[in-house]
């Protein structure tokens, strides 16, 4: 038996050859390289969300709107019994008017002083009581016609309208109601923003700044965004950054809550794909030195076990990938994959 295994052909053991270099498999940078991607929830706040009230003391007429309503700007929301407004404007208007017969004759009875005191016939007296009448009952119209502005204002805000597009969201009052000035009556959330607001940690900043493909998911729809500001200062409770976006073209409807998702603008390494040499994390590409395949180790410094890491290389270069594990810094390599 000693003799038939000596004399066994020297090729069944070319598979140990050393010099062969160890089998790998390799991948280029640019098919296994990824952008990864971020999440953070975000909501798409009301630009208007106001308690539409009362601005004097009335009764409630009617609404002409409730809860679920759609409503354009200048609607008619709400009617207010305005008997006792429209009888105060009435009573300004006739002092309004009955201060301007006044004034007149008091500027006629000056332009007669005016003339007498040219004639020297007027006492001096007689001339500055003529001119302080009129110049008294100059005020006296002006102040006849601001009150008589503010009983009309009062009067139109018998009819309270919607300042702005958007929905009843909530009826606070009811019809027979007294109202004061202040008293809520309705709520009025505005129809659309164009906003998104997200929140952002120091940790994320940088990666949300200078990332690409910011877009809004919500209700399985995906929206496209683009930055428009992020607050230089911290939120005094979360110590996030409160930054706000604007949708690019189609927007989700207001008070949707959902993802603010971007990738990164630069490629990273997946954390499948990660060794660990020496104490420290990196990967394994293949370099031809002297007609020679050898595997060289290229720290990646900040790389944690499990997560992709950032690496910046040359598209083409080509990454171990099976068989990586075996291989350190150096070793001669023979690929597989070719």
């Amino acid at each position: 038996m000693l003799s038939v295994f000596l004399s066994l052909p020297a090729f069944c053991f070319a598979g140990t050859d050393s010099n062969a270099g160890l089998k790998v498999s390799t991948a280029s940078y640019k098919d296994i390289a990824l952008n990864v991607t971020h999440t953070l929830g975000g909501v798409v706040p009301a630009t208007q969300d106001s308690k539409i009230s009362a601005q004097i003391s009335a009764i409630i007429n009617s609404f002409q709107v409730d809860t679920g309503y759609e409503v354009r700007k200048d609607d008619l929301l709400v009617s207010l019994d305005c008997r006792e407004n429209r009888l105060k404007l009435q009573q300004a208007e006739a002092s309004l008017k009955a201060e301007m017969v006044q004034l007149s004759h008091a500027i006629t009875q000056f332009n007669q002083a005016k003339q007498l005191d040219k004639q020297g016939n007027i006492s001096k007296e007689l001339y500055n009581q003529r001119e302080a009448e009129e110049n008294r009952l100059k005020a006296m119209v002006e102040n006849r016609k601001a009150a008589s502005a503010l009983a009309r204002i009062n009067v139109q805000r018998c009819q309270i309208k919607a300042p702005f597009d958007g929905y009843i969201t909530h009826r606070h009052a009811s019809v027979g109601e007294l109202t004061q000035p202040g008293t809520p009556l309705l709520q009025l959330v505005s129809k659309t923003n164009s906003i998104v607001e997200v929140k952002i940690n120091n940790r994320l900043l940088n990666s949300f700044t200078q990332g690409i493909n910011h877009r809004f998911v919500f209700d399985n729809q995906s929206y496209p965004l683009t930055i428009e500001y992020i607050l230089p200062v911290l939120d005094t409770t979360t110590r996030n950054h409160i930054t706000r976006l604007s949708f690019v073209n189609k927007q989700a409807t207001t008070g949707s809550v959902g993802k603010v998702v971007w990738q990164d603008a630069e490629p990273s390494i997946p954390a499948a794909y990660l060794v660990y040499r020496d104490k420290k994390y990196g990967v394994l590409i293949t370099e031809k030195n002297s007609d020679t395949l050898r595997a060289k180790f290229i720290e990646i410094k900040n790389a944690s076990e499990g997560q992709p890491a950032r690496l910046t290389l040359d598209a083409e270069t080509q990454i171990i990938t099976n068989g990586r594990f075996n291989v350190k810094h150096g070793d001669v390599l023979q690929i597989t994959n070719k």
